[in-house]
């Protein structure tokens, strides 16, 4: 693991960015070979940065969610496509002009919601009835029929809106379900034929209408459109297009829906939300909110997990063809660090400036390797790969290698080997005489204890005298001169023991109590009961004292039970 892992490029405090990670892309913008930065910030602005310049600004209709790039036709020059996911459209840029924008088709609605907005419509179900079939079908599990936008947005108005959004909505539409256009929640690009760098590629964007749709290369309608359970969040893409393909779309409920070809596979549950999701050797890997990295396979099964010790902020895929196709992870920390994964292996921590809230890895300007970061504070820091880097991890497995050091042993002498021998002739008979000693130990020990306990010498006493066994346990807190003593009692016996009472006797030129007698209630048995004594300490400087507590009967003159608290030093009083 190495420390200081990047070069530091360029950095810039007040570059005045706020933005996420899907919103972050590096492209060859207009097929030179000099890689620009595209930024789609919060601010409703497409930025542009070359080198460490801010190229152009263009203006955004509305705050974006996803930004990529894509080849749209396999003539040369090959020049990428720019794609910005803003609301229910998705903007095409060509040598950053505006030159397409495709928009998500309308909401289908099934059969029995259009039976609903029918019937309201003629009077033949009133407005209650409808209202609470639309929450129905807006609240029914997966594999349901699946509810529209409008259907959705009434679970949060109250019961008078509710009513009086369905009948208004009603009259206006004349009977017809209200359709809404839905919105785009994260987008993706699949290359369709060819697994190269420019090859031709789609998009792929999930809504959030819980549908994941695939468009044409030109981008101007969707070849497939396939319905899910959960709204997708995230999107990670394996494979071609034509050929076969798998998707790994994390959804915003916590679950992960496995595709193949277009079919559900497998829906894996998570133990917490998703943050972020990449490829890895062995499938995807996803960050999530309990500060974990999980990685699973195509197949659904769970490879390894990596617990991290600061919350996520942003994570990206580092990928590498000229080291061995090594496919790593980046993580950005809350505690600012920067780390890097290969597998479950920790490849180095690198400190920030201020913690990353966005990441992207890939070609930026000539630099083939270059990470870009953009930090809560809102700058801009670019760091690049050092072209010697080792990528692979400390994999080193098996006990560590100090065992491989021999201990530094002393030099036989001739009383050691005259006592090796005497314990090789004598082994039985001394462990004998040791398990003997022991067990003679050990009874000593317990009628001590015993002894302690009946004498009522220690902070835990017993009673056994009479009918209703009573036990007792002491516990002083406090630095003084002030304490407070807590006296614990559980009787243990089958009686109650009645009419019973707690004195305290101690030395009143050093202690003295708020209340040294307490009546007590019915001790009932296998109870619990907790009092508590205030005792000042008036003479600090006269050292430590005890303080005899005893538990006395109705029936006799002899306590019940007698403990002594050993008093801890108390410290001098404040002035």
């Amino acid at each position: 693991m190495e420390r200081g892992f990047w070069l530091n490029a360029h950095y810039d405090p007040v570059a005045n960015l706020r933005t996420f990670s899907t919103c972050l892309h590096t492209c060859d913008l207009y097929g030179d070979g000099d890689w620009r930065l595209a930024v789609a910030g919060l601010d409703k602005k497409l930025k542009v940065w070359k080198g460490t310049q801010l190229a152009s600004e263009h203006a955004l209709l509305d705050i974006p969610c996803a930004i990529t790039s894509f080849y749209a036709e396999a003539q040369s020059p090959r020049i990428p496509a720019l794609a910005v996911a803003v609301g229910p459209n998705v903007f095409i840029y060509r040598n950053l002009r505006p030159y397409f924008k495709f928009t998500l088709p309308l909401d289908v609605v099934s059969e029995v919601e259009k039976t609903i907005w029918q019937q309201v419509y003629t009077g033949s179900l009133k407005v209650a009835q409808a209202r609470t079939s639309l929450l129905k079908l807006s609240t029914n599990g997966p594999g349901s029929v699946a509810p529209s936008t409008v259907a959705r947005e009434l679970e949060g108005l109250d019961e008078a809106s509710q009513e009086a959004e369905i009948e208004d909505l009603s009259q206006q539409f004349k009977g017809e379900p209200p359709l809404q256009q839905s919105v785009i929640t994260c987008m993706t690009t699949i290359k369709k034929a060819y697994d190269e760098e420019d090859a031709v590629s789609c998009l792929v964007i999930g809504t959030e209408s819980s549908q994941v749709l695939v468009l044409t290369p030109t981008a101007n309608q969707a070849t497939h459109i396939w319905q899910l359970n959960h709204v997708p969040a995230f999107i990670c893409v394996s494979g071609l297009l034509d050929v076969e393909h798998r998707l790994a779309i994390a959804s915003r409920h916590g679950k992960v829906i496995l595709m193949k070809n277009g079919t559900v596979t497998a829906t894996i549950p998570l133990d917490a939300l998703p943050l972020g999701i990449a490829r890895s050797h062995r499938g995807f890997v996803i960050g999530c909110t309990n500060s974990t990295v999980q990685c699973f396979s195509f197949k659904g099964r769970r490879t390894f997990c990596i617990n991290l010790p600061s919350p996520i902020l942003a994570m990206h895929g580092l990928e590498t063809p000229q080291q061995r196709i090594a496919k790593c992870l980046v993580v950005s920390l809350a505690n600012g660090e920067v780390r890097v994964y290969n597998d479950q292996h920790l490849v180095s921590i690198t400190p920030f400036e201020s913690p990353v809230n966005a990441l992207t890895f890939g070609k930026f300007g000539r630099e083939e390797n270059t990470l870009i970061g953009v930090t809560r504070t809102g700058g801009l820091d670019i760091k690049m790969l050092p072209r010697a880097a080792k990528l692979e991890g400390s994999r080193a497995t098996g006990p560590p290698p100090e065992q491989d050091i021999p201990l530094d042993i002393p030099k036989r002498t001739a009383v050691y080997v005259e006592q090796t021998e005497r314990e090789k002739a004598n082994a039985v008979d001394m462990h004998t005489t040791f398990q003997q000693e022991l067990v003679k130990l050990r009874l000593a020990t317990a009628k001590a204890y015993l002894q302690v306990l009946t004498d009522g010498q220690g902070a835990t006493s017993a009673s056994t005298a009479s009918p209703g066994a009573v036990s007792l346990n002491a516990t002083v807190t406090g630095l003084g001169p002030a304490f407070k003593l807590t006296l614990e009692l559980c009787n243990s016996g089958s009686e109650s023991v009645l009419e019973a009472a707690l004195v305290l006797r101690y030395d009143q030129q050093i202690y003295t109590a708020q209340l040294d007698q307490m009546l007590l209630p019915v001790l009932l048995p296998s109870l619990k009961y907790c009092f508590d004594f205030r005792i000042r300490c008036v003479d600090p400087t006269a050292g430590v004292g005890n303080v005899k507590v005893l538990l006395h009967g109705s029936k006799s003159h002899v306590p019940l039970l007698v403990a002594v608290v050993k008093m801890p030093l108390s410290e001098m009083e404040e002035e």
